[in-house]
């Protein structure tokens, strides 16, 4: 736990709603992440709910933050990736009119564009199988889940 003032070495937050099935895995995440025994005390962990444009506050004065989010990669349900956002971008859907629209693609754009990135960012995506309004996470999101915990708390442990 960290103390009260001080920074965390690496910032973990969990993207979506729980409220439209798969949207959910990241505060999912975070919460099977609070069970983990093995993180270190300057790890924070933190669900944020669906920032949209204001993503970018959440990185300020951050050096190194990981994302987790449910992301539509055009792979099978339930799969995962971890990708490297200074390496890897995200491509911003045509569909983002508004500011009630920004998704996480948005975000991270926006914060880019203000210089607000951090050193180190990284995004842990999940491919949703259900994104209905009340559904709760489907089964391949759910079995997923574990093994994308336990890769974060084993990358975490290997930080220097």
């Amino acid at each position: 736990m960290l103390t009260q003032g001080a920074q965390p070495q690496l910032l973990i937050l969990g993207v979506g709603s729980p409220l439209m099935g798969d949207d959910g895995a990241g505060a999912r995440a975070i919460e099977l992440l609070q069970q983990q025994p093995d993180l270190p005390a300057d790890v924070e962990l933190r669900e944020i709910g669906t920032p949209g444009w204001g993503l970018g506050a959440w990185f300020e004065n951050q050096s190194s933050v990981v994302l987790i989010d449910a992301v539509q990669m055009g792979l099978p349900p339930g799969a995962w990736r971890k990708i490297d956002l200074h390496q890897d971008r995200l491509l911003l859907q045509e569909t983002a009119f508004s500011l009630h629209q920004a998704d996480l693609a948005c975000g991270l754009v926006l914060a880019q564009e203000l210089d607000l990135l951090p050193a180190q960012l990284t995004l842990y995506g999940i491919e949703p199988a259900c994104l209905e309004p009340g559904s709760p996470l489907s089964p391949e999101v759910e079995s997923s889940l574990n093994e994308l915990v336990h890769s974060i708390v084993k990358d975490v442990q290997r930080k220097p």
